[in-house]
């Protein structure tokens, strides 16, 4: 099977969110489980300081409305032999942001362009022609629309499968952006979907483009079926749930291992957990943080954002540290308001919270590594990759019951964390609470790190479920033919 996987981002070359890591891990396993897979995403300014040994594929141009843009398609190297392209288009990623800009729609536009490019050399000069194009989030979604339009005569036997990461994002424009795409004379589809008219939705077009969808886990599939986590557009995926699933993510054992790490304070693992004490000394030690009679340390390495619940902390910090002696660190960023709160916050408790505004790959797998326990109160949560992580070096997670959290976190007998419901600051204090309660109980805690650091996080077993979509996405594709 040849698979053609794209991303807007992936780990290692360039990481924002989740999402880079599954494009980064995923293809990988998939290679080792025999499919042929080739992975393509955008050259980004910033790559271009640690991508070394490009090798030039092909350049051409590519339209936008009437302009026309410069593409030249780079192969990167990579250790594994997953073939890895990278569009450089000046006029959309030469610059340092990856998402945010004002014209993000005209940038990923002329990726998903330069994607078509890039399979047409692909099909005449290397012969190779993919069997499933995966596309991730609204960013990719074009490609499964030109497939569909513009491009069905030479591509439309192929199969396509998109995955929704987060279906909050979806990349929703007016209906100028439909001009830009090229795409006048096939219509909008935002109307007959439900949608305003006059807007131009990436992601609305790529589910109608695709053979199979999914999400990142079960419980957030089944969520955006319904009005309350489905953003609008649940009544296309209602329409397509005999077409729709969901895999959970998994996360790269090799990178994420507190036994081979070479950032953290000292390794450690199932046999000998005695390093994660040396590791929680050390997390002290870098934020500054009193020792005491050796509280629990909880942490959160998040996007600073409501969605991931930063209000529910804000609301439940001032109790939560009155009823308990634990520590809190928090590394992330994001929206501006809660990024001063978290200071003003971290100014009022300097003995109690520490906070790291910002993202640092090593500093996070050493706030992994220190801490006890890992919170998660996130109003909704599609996947969810920190509760894997931190349960992979011995943390204990927090967690509301939400999509990916609900599948990966069990409370109670031979439960594997702490969980709530009710999205209220006292529903999540308590839940800590009952996790401080159990951590004072050091044989029941420990037993509680041993099983979590012996689950098996891997992507093998979601690589199979992959190919199973995959295959399905073919004979989707064969009967409509």
């Amino acid at each position: 099977m040849r698979l053609l996987f794209i991303a807007a981002e992936a780990a290692p070359l360039m990481k924002v969110g989740g999402l880079a890591d599954v494009a980064g891990a995923l293809p990988r396993q998939l290679r080792h489980d025999g499919v042929d897979a080739s992975i393509v995403m955008p050259l980004y300014r910033k790559m271009r300081a640690v991508v070394e040994g490009l090798t030039p594929i092909t350049a051409g141009f590519l339209a936008l409305g009437e302009r026309q843009e410069e593409l030249r398609i780079y192969l990167a190297p990579d250790s594994d032999g997953t073939p890895r392209y990278l569009l450089d288009i000046p006029a959309a990623f030469e610059r340092d942001a990856v998402y945010g800009e004002f014209d993000d729609d005209a940038r990923f536009i002329l990726f998903a362009r330069g994607v078509m490019h890039l399979m047409q050399h692909l099909r005449e000069v290397l012969h190779w022609n993919p069997d499933v194009v995966h596309a991730n989030d609204w960013h990719t979604a074009l490609v499964l629309t030109y497939i569909r339009t513009r491009y069905a005569y030479t591509f439309g036997h192929i199969a396509t499968v998109f995955t929704i990461h987060n279906l909050a994002y979806q990349g929703e424009y007016g209906g100028w952006s439909r001009h830009l795409a090229g795409l006048d004379e096939w219509g909008g589809v935002e109307h007959n979907a439900g949608l305003p008219g006059d807007t131009f939705n990436f992601m609305a077009r790529g589910l109608l483009a695709a053979d199979m969808i999914n999400t990142v886990s079960p419980t957030y599939a089944s969520e955006i079926l319904s009005p309350a986590y489905g953003e609008r557009l649940d009544g296309i995926l209602r329409t397509m749930r005999d077409r729709h699933s969901g895999i959970l993510n998994g996360i790269d054992t090799v990178f994420f291992n507190p036994d081979t790490d070479p950032q953290i304070a000292a390794t450690y693992s199932v046999n000998d957990l005695s390093g994660k004490a040396a590791c929680k000394a050390a997390l002290r030690q870098i934020f500054n943080l009193p020792t005491g009679k050796n509280p629990p340390i909880a942490a959160i390495v998040s996007r600073l954002a409501s969605q991931k619940g930063i209000d529910l902390l804000d609301s439940a910090l001032t109790a939560l540290f009155a009823l308990s002696d634990i520590q809190l660190v928090v590394l992330g960023s994001g929206e501006p308001h809660w990024e001063q709160r978290m200071r003003e916050l971290a100014a009022r408790y300097p003995d109690r919270l520490a906070v790291h505004i910002g993202f640092d790959a090593a500093l996070a797998n050493r706030i992994y590594a220190g801490c006890d326990l890992f919170l998660m109160p996130s109003r909704f949560e599609p996947g969810g990759l920190g509760q894997l992580i931190a349960m992979r070096y011995g943390a204990v997670p927090v967690v509301r019951a939400v999509g990916g959290l609900s599948d990966t976190v069990r409370e109670g007998p031979n439960g594997n964390g702490f969980r709530f419901s009710d999205y209220t600051p006292e529903a999540f204090a308590e839940a800590i609470q009952r996790a401080v309660q159990c951590y004072r109980q050091p044989a029941e805690f420990t037993a509680i790190q041993l099983h979590n650091m012996s689950e098996d996080y891997s992507w093998n077993r979601s690589a199979k479920s992959y190919i199973h979509l995959y295959q399905q996405a073919i004979q989707h594709r064969k009967g409509t033919i």
